[in-house]
């Protein structure tokens, strides 16, 4: 008779499985791991993309003197730095050895810029006085 009364004081007890009421319910959550709503590791999606060389996979050439009039300032001749042309570190030393060999051999100008390249694209990040 005990038996018959406590089925009918749990009716609900045969729907739910049996893992869940045989359980006491503190222990109900043990098997499962701790850290679930702990803050997963993942990449910051706000970080900027890794900066690449323009000229990386270009071959630099002392002949090439409109490539080297892009590093080169309008008014004053001299060769751009790396903090505004944004290369590397291998191809800024190679460009800038290439504008030295153009000007010895007398490829480029040595006080200023080509006319004929004043119009091209920008390759950094300088901006002129109008």
């Amino acid at each position: 008779m005990a038996a018959q009364a406590v089925v009918a004081w749990r009716p609900w007890q045969r729907l739910v499985p049996a893992a869940l009421w045989a359980r006491p319910r503190r222990l109900q959550h043990e098997g499962q791991s701790e850290r679930s709503d702990q803050p997963i590791q993942m990449e910051d999606p706000y970080k900027d993309p890794p900066k690449r060389c323009v000229l990386c996979g270009i071959n630099v050439d002392y002949k090439n003197v409109q490539l080297l009039s892009q590093f080169v300032s309008p008014y004053t001749g001299s060769i751009y730095g790396r903090h505004i042309t944004g290369l590397c570190n291998k191809k800024q030393k190679e460009i800038t050895k290439a504008i030295k060999r153009a000007h010895v051999f007398g490829f480029m100008p040595v006080m200023f810029k080509n006319p004929q390249f004043l119009t091209d694209p920008k390759l950094c990040n300088i901006k002129y006085l109008e």
